[in-house]
């Protein structure tokens, strides 16, 4: 597989708004019938920061919408990016459904057993909000969706309360999105 004109055009486009020194890889699902390209790119500002992008997911329209999807780590986390692919390949072959406050369950769970954090929470990419506005490829908009890795108890606040409840959470206790070993906050 090989990108295609509109994935180097998404890539060309995304990775000086991300990061620095991007780089792209292939990730398979386990059949090998299906592939998504991720893009890493140090943060600029803190070198053990990593951002993650897909690159291709929007190829596969949720209703009328097209959608990337992001998630940042440390650098010395290595399975952040299949963290990202597997949610990827759950949407395309799965037709998982992405939208502002979903939430795909026991995603990280897959990788990190031991991590209180089990869940993945999508909300608007705060980080780089301004300069994905309008985001534009071949003329159609691509909206982006930041992964928050959250716990069981997150979780159940979040159905409890909404996610508005669950952002003014996470936002007033200033959580290091980073950290996919974070405490729980409930």
């Amino acid at each position: 597989m090989k990108p295609t004109e509109r994935q180097k055009e998404l890539y060309k486009k995304l990775a000086p708004i991300i990061g620095i020194e991007p780089r792209v890889i292939k990730y398979g699902d386990d059949t090998g019938d299906n592939a998504i390209f991720i893009m890493e790119c140090p943060d600029p500002t803190d070198k053990e920061v990593v951002f993650y992008s897909t690159i291709g997911l929007s190829d596969y329209p949720v209703g009328n919408q097209k959608y990337e999807l992001m998630i940042a780590g440390y650098s010395f986390e290595d399975k952040i990016g299949n963290i990202l692919s597997n949610s990827a390949f759950f949407c395309i072959k799965d037709n998982w459904k992405l939208s502002h406050g979903a939430v795909f369950e026991k995603l990280v769970e897959m990788y990190y057993k031991d991590s209180e954090m089990k869940h993945l929470y999508f909300t608007s990419p705060y980080i780089w909000e301004d300069k994905l506005e309008d985001f534009k490829v071949e003329n159609e908009n691509i909206y982006f969706l930041l992964s928050i890795p959250i716990s069981e108890a997150e979780l159940n606040f979040l159905k409890d309360k909404g996610s508005d409840a669950l952002e003014t959470l996470l936002e007033e206790n200033d959580i290091d999105i980073f950290d996919i070993n974070r405490n729980s906050l409930i």
